[in-house]
């Protein structure tokens, strides 16, 4: 008989944001985009650079896909058939929704809200992604953690559902911060 050898392993190196206690955050169950601003480039029926990858890395990994507009349901659903895709989104909340809520500010909050009602969630598991000031103000409102990008969603790498559920929990831990 021969002699083993014990071989010891190190535990694996963790940053401290993953050693942070999630109290104040669900898992995130749901990533809602905002079609008038995180979408297309432009307003055009191209999706912004890397969103394809992104929404497919979520799908993937389980995490529901919304998606809210201040615009009329046939226009978003066109948007969103032509840059994301049949079959991805699980639900689409526009304008025509909110047909008893007078316009304004708190109106685009509600798209949120309807949103997470019609997923059944609650805003702990969710992340709001906007390209807007206008948007990031209606998430927040909504009392949803937002993400505002203005470029793609591959530069400097790609955002994938990974890089959604640490966005969503670095916002936790920020507010539990301040």
């Amino acid at each position: 008989m021969g002699v083993r050898a014990k071989v010891e392993t190190r535990p694996a190196r963790t940053f401290w944001w993953d050693r942070e206690p999630v109290a104040a955050s669900g898992a995130l169950r749901a990533v809602i985009f905002d079609a008038d601003s995180a979408l297309a480039d432009d307003g055009r029926d191209t999706p912004r650079s890397g969103l394809i990858d992104s929404v497919m890395s979520l799908f993937c990994a389980g995490i529901w896909v919304g998606v809210v507009s201040t615009r009329h349901r046939a226009c978003v659903e066109t948007l969103v058939r032509h840059v994301v895709g049949d079959g991805l989104v699980e639900t689409i909340v526009t304008v025509d929704d909110l047909s008893d809520i007078p316009r304004g500010r708190p109106r685009d909050a509600e798209l949120y809200r309807l949103a997470l009602w019609e997923l059944g969630i609650t805003p702990r598991d969710a992340l709001a992604v906007t390209g807007s000031r206008r948007g990031l103000r209606a998430a927040t409102a909504a009392e949803l953690p937002a993400l505002e990008t203005r470029a793609g969603y591959n530069e400097p790498e790609p955002l994938l559902a990974s890089g959604f559920q640490r966005a969503h929990r670095r916002w936790w831990i920020d507010q539990l911060a301040a």
